[in-house]
């Protein structure tokens, strides 16, 4: 890169217009490719009265930050998003392009990807530089294997996944110019038509945002074995998760799935009750930085993984750590 190529940061927005936090991941691995090939960092904030956002962005350390503020991109659609995103592509011409492993990105992703008939690396987990090559890690085969990826074509893409890299932190002092970015909708053109949007409210600490997770298996026996999982959370300030089975048989909502097809976390703590550890299970939480496993069968896949390991049964254990942690925060 020379300093006038650009590392462009996708940085995707919750529903009340705050930037999300793998935004904020997404910003400092955009730093870490910047300095590494001298080029510069853009961050860019799409949608509807996302001015304020903006602004807040540019407190965190990039070199500019984009703004397209449009009433078309209230909400997000596919054909608009991406064909607003191509056309500040086409002003300023990135060498990379990085996005948070999130639903919205997983959808635009791979089509502006096609549009720009170049790379793209899903679910990031690190970054690796040894000059002048710059490799992608993710897990593969349902995280059995961690593959290291490089791109052939420019601009490249990449999601990275939630947590698996340090959040951006607020600068004092440091202030981007904010670039308004004008761009052309088509509206009656679009093929797709969004018929009904449907917002479920989360209750406690989402998954890929919690720094400690409490997931049960099949071998928590029953929904009310959840619920003591839950006083054991609420003890710690933890998010609950669960394995596929619980969610299968009705006693946790599915959005509780952690997994390969289920949410990917990588929390500072995950304690897993009862669960065997499934290959598509490990996937979406091996990238915990430390691992408890509360199991019966002292064989369990789990134990493979973990850091820390107890044999016994969840229904006496887990009220043990419950009962020995209360006092403790006491």
């Amino acid at each position: 890169m020379s300093p006038e190529d650009k590392v462009l940061v996708f940085a995707e927005l919750c529903a009340d217009k705050r930037i999300l936090p793998v935004s904020l991941e997404s910003v400092t691995a955009g730093r870490k490719l910047a300095q590494t090939s001298g080029g510069r960092q853009v961050a860019l904030i799409m949608g509807n009265g996302v001015a304020d956002a903006a602004q807040e962005m540019a407190h965190y350390g990039v070199g500019e930050v984009l703004l397209v503020d449009h009433p078309d991109l209230e909400d997000y659609h596919p054909e608009l998003y991406v064909s607003a995103f191509l056309q500040v592509c086409e002003k300023v011409k990135p060498r990379a392009i990085l996005m948070g492993d999130t639903l919205t990105s997983i959808d635009m992703a791979p089509r502006v990807a096609f549009a720009l008939n170049t790379g793209l690396v899903t679910d990031c987990v690190a970054i690796e530089v040894d000059k002048p090559h710059v490799s992608f890690i993710k897990p593969v085969y349902s995280g059995n294997v961690m593959a290291a990826y490089t791109f052939a074509s420019e601009p490249y893409i990449v999601t990275l996944r939630s947590r698996a890299g340090e959040a951006a932190r607020r600068r004092h002092g440091a202030h981007a110019d904010v670039t308004s970015v004008e761009v052309e909708l088509d509206v009656p053109a679009v093929a797709t038509e969004v018929m009904q949007r449907v917002i479920e409210e989360d209750e406690g600490i989402k998954l890929t945002e919690a720094d400690i997770i409490v997931s049960g298996g099949r071998g928590i026996g029953s929904p009310e074995g959840f619920e003591q999982l839950a006083q054991l959370a609420e003890v710690l300030g933890a998010a609950v998760g669960a394995s596929r089975p619980p969610c299968d048989l009705g006693w946790v909502p599915s959005k509780t799935q952690v997994g390969q097809t289920g949410e990917k976390v990588a929390p500072s703590l995950y304690i897993a009750a009862g669960i065997s550890g499934a290959t598509q299970h490990i996937a979406g939480m091996q990238s915990s930085k430390k691992i408890v496993a509360i199991n019966r069968d002292r064989k369990a896949n789990i134990f493979r993984i973990a850091d820390y390991g107890v044999v016994g049964d969840c229904e006496e254990v887990v009220p043990a750590f419950q009962e020995a942690l209360s006092k403790i925060r006491i």
